[in-house]
């Protein structure tokens, strides 16, 4: 589980609380846009605290934290490659990311804010993840999505795999995802999407966390005869991103 990810989960769900019980309803709006850039002065202790939270959490559904990546990347998925193969075929970032399940750091991809129509497919077997309407700013520095894609072959089956977790460690910590098809990490999905009215994220209560370099996009609107234009999401951003406070 990304810490990180975590802690912004958090962040963002006792602030929401605290709006809605604490604060007139025509600030909510503001608060919310405050609370969506996390203050990197604060990063550290907020991470040490969602560390002993999660140390407590655990003891709480005797599910340990460390337990959440035992599962193989492997078994199971459609593609199947050795781990040589793996690491010959993608870069060092996306292989860290899909392979060994780590986490990019916040604002360091180009499909953060990513903004044209399209599709985020994985970067390790191509399968679509992601649509472009579902994409939205949550303000933590990773790329954001309400609901992922559909498996074509069963419309009631989506080509991200969700973490069996429990109701609990779901609502309080999220659940890792990966791709259906080769098992390939991609992030987490939190419970939070009610933070973020106007977005689609209001509307399916979900987010998800996705690391961009797990990621390409492929732009709509491109002509079958030529080679498809995409982006890699490994790539950094043209023009750093920061987050802006609001005062």
């Amino acid at each position: 589980m990304a810490y990180g990810r975590i802690v912004s989960f958090l962040f963002f769900f006792f602030f929401g609380v605290a709006n809605a019980f604490f604060t007139p309803a025509a600030s909510c709006e503001r608060r919310r846009l405050q609370s969506t850039s996390l203050n990197a002065k604060n990063f550290m202790l907020r991470r040490e605290m969602m560390q002993n939270t999660l140390t407590f959490g655990a003891l709480l559904t005797a599910s340990p934290a460390s337990a959440r990546s035992t599962k193989s990347r492997t078994t199971g998925y459609d593609i199947q490659r050795t781990e040589a193969e793996w690491a010959q075929m993608l870069s060092p970032q996306q292989h860290f990311i899909l392979r060994q399940g780590g986490t990019e750091s916040p604002y360091s991809s180009i499909l953060e804010g990513e903004d044209r129509a399209g599709l985020f497919v994985c970067a390790g077997c191509g399968t679509p993840l992601f649509n472009s309407k579902e994409k939205f700013h949550s303000g933590t520095g990773w790329p954001s999505f309400a609901a992922p894609t559909m498996s074509k072959f069963n419309p009631d089956v989506s080509n991200v795999e969700m973490e069996d977790v429990s109701t609990f460690q779901y609502q309080l910590a999220g659940a890792e995802v990966r791709c259906r098809t080769c098992g390939g990490h991609l992030g987490d999905v939190f419970a939070d999407g009610f933070l973020f009215p106007g977005t689609p994220a209001f509307a399916t209560g979900k987010r998800y966390c996705i690391d961009g370099g797990a990621l390409l996009f492929v732009p709509n609107n491109q002509s079958t005869d030529d080679e498809l234009e995409f982006v890699r999401g490994d790539l950094p951003p043209t023009k750093p991103a920061k987050p802006v406070f609001l005062g």
